[in-house]
């Protein structure tokens, strides 16, 4: 073995134990969510669930957590590891960039330990964030790769990838929008216009059969477990949500099926008590934001989940799986019903939710932290405009904006379904930083060897 090579594998450990010390330190931690992983339960993607049942049937039901946890922090330190190597290769930097993007993850993990509430590191969660955060940098360097090469048959990979990640947390299918797109985006400067065209349209096909083959592991999933070749339940709950914190009581008069407008008339009550609805919301953005976050799973769990249910099991349902899926239906029903006529509040949530999203996406909202994040972004902007005018290292232009498409899209399609609280935004807090180093420093390169840009 080569010295070269023997390093490697000890820099890849050391990024491993990085996260084990977490392990070690603070143990496994259970979330809110974990329980219905746990479980098993319909509402729930199937490969986690999937994952920590092999693991149990492996390990004995006291200990296999942690190896669950132990194996989500050797593929955190492995993602870091393997796309620092490729950041810094194809970027032409040395090993003191290699040592900052390292540091720039560990950022991110000792603030997810000691600045926020839940109080440690995702790897050691029993949460689909425990993996879905290391595959997401995988999924990135795959996609550079994609991106660079330039070949169509090098995007299988990275959608596959997120076709897995889909079926793991749906928030995933964000990355299908923003491959797309970012082969549309950075391939325009590259390639003529019926190139772009053909591997913007090759992207789309393969990001589809990907989604498919998504779709059918749920389905297959939910047939082998419970009989029933359906979706998970309880998917349209994320709208119904916020359907019904931007309805009035009045708004029952849009509702034709009499069972949903019962239940409307039922849950409307409800929030009237507990004041979980947008009348009773401050009139700034932030206020607003933080009311609807605060009152989101009021609505959610402590409201309409047990009672949808209930309503379809007295109604006729069987327990269980079926009056999930009737209860699924009711939402539907009176999300459409509602929607419409309450477009005009749903855009003032989405955009709060925005916000929201694009500050907690590199920082975390609040205060004067709102004014740093802005300054930030423009920065990024700036840089990431004058890297393009100047024709600066195309490498870290394409890195850059495929960065920033993944943050838009993931903070729009958020904000559509649910809010955008840190847990779904942080994916992309490392690699913003990491790209805006990046082109300070092939900016700073350019300067020095040009004497201008």
């Amino acid at each position: 073995m080569t010295g070269s090579k023997k390093q490697k594998i000890i820099e890849c450990l050391c990024c491993m134990a990085f996260y084990l010390i977490f392990l070690f330190a603070d143990g496994v931690y259970l979330g809110s969510d974990s329980r219905g992983y746990i479980e098993m339960i319909p509402a729930r993607e199937p490969l986690y669930p999937l994952f920590l049942a092999a693991l149990r049937a492996v390990f004995k039901e006291d200990i296999y957590l942690y190896a669950v946890a132990f194996i989500q922090c050797l593929l955190a330190g492995y993602a870091v590891f393997m796309s620092t190597g490729y950041l810094t290769k194809r970027l032409g930097c040395g090993k003191s960039v290699e040592y900052l993007i390292w540091l720039v993850h560990a950022g991110t993990a000792l603030l997810t330990r000691f600045a926020s509430e839940r109080g440690a590191v995702y790897p050691v969660n029993i949460m689909t964030e425990g993996l879905t955060m290391s595959l997401w940098i995988i999924f990135f360097t795959l996609s550079l790769r994609a991106l660079y090469s330039g070949n169509i048959k090098s995007f299988i990979l990275p959608l596959l990838l997120a076709a897995l990640m889909m079926d793991i947390r749906k928030q995933m299918a964000v990355l299908f929008i923003a491959f797309t797109a970012a082969v549309f985006v950075t391939g325009i400067r590259r390639f003529s216009l019926k190139t772009v065209l053909k591997r913007t349209l090759a992207a789309v096909v393969i990001s589809v059969m990907a989604a498919a083959l998504a779709v059918c592991i749920t389905r297959i999933y939910n047939f082998c477990l419970r009989g029933e070749f359906v979706q998970n339940t309880r998917d349209m709950n994320l709208v119904l949500t916020t359907s019904l914190y931007v309805a009035d009581k009045e708004d029952a008069a849009l509702i034709k099926e009499e069972g949903a407008r019962e239940l409307f008339c039922i849950v409307m009550d409800e929030t009237d008590k507990s004041e979980s609805n947008i009348a009773y919301a401050p009139k700034d953005w932030e206020g607003l934001a933080v009311h609807y976050e605060d009152h989101y799973d009021l609505i959610t769990l402590d409201t309409t989940k047990d009672l949808f249910e209930e309503y379809a099991t007295a109604h006729g349902a069987a327990p269980g799986l079926e009056a999930q899926i009737e209860a699924d239906r009711l939402s539907s029903v009176m999300v459409k019903s509602l929607l419409k006529a309450n477009a005009p509040r749903y855009l003032k949530i989405y955009a709060a939710s925005l916000l929201t999203g694009m500050i907690n996406s590199i920082a975390h909202r609040g205060g004067i932290i709102n004014i740093f994040a802005g300054i930030l972004y423009v920065l990024y902007i700036i840089l990431l405009v004058i890297c393009i005018t100047g024709k600066v290292s195309e490498d870290a232009q394409c890195m850059a904006g495929f960065v920033l498409l993944l943050i838009i899209s993931n903070v729009g399609v958020t904000a559509a379904l649910i809010f955008c609280q840190s847990r779904y935004m942080i994916y992309n807090m490392p690699l913003f930083y990491i790209s805006l180093m990046m082109m300070a420093l092939k900016l700073k390169d350019a300067y020095l060897s040009k004497g201008k840009v």
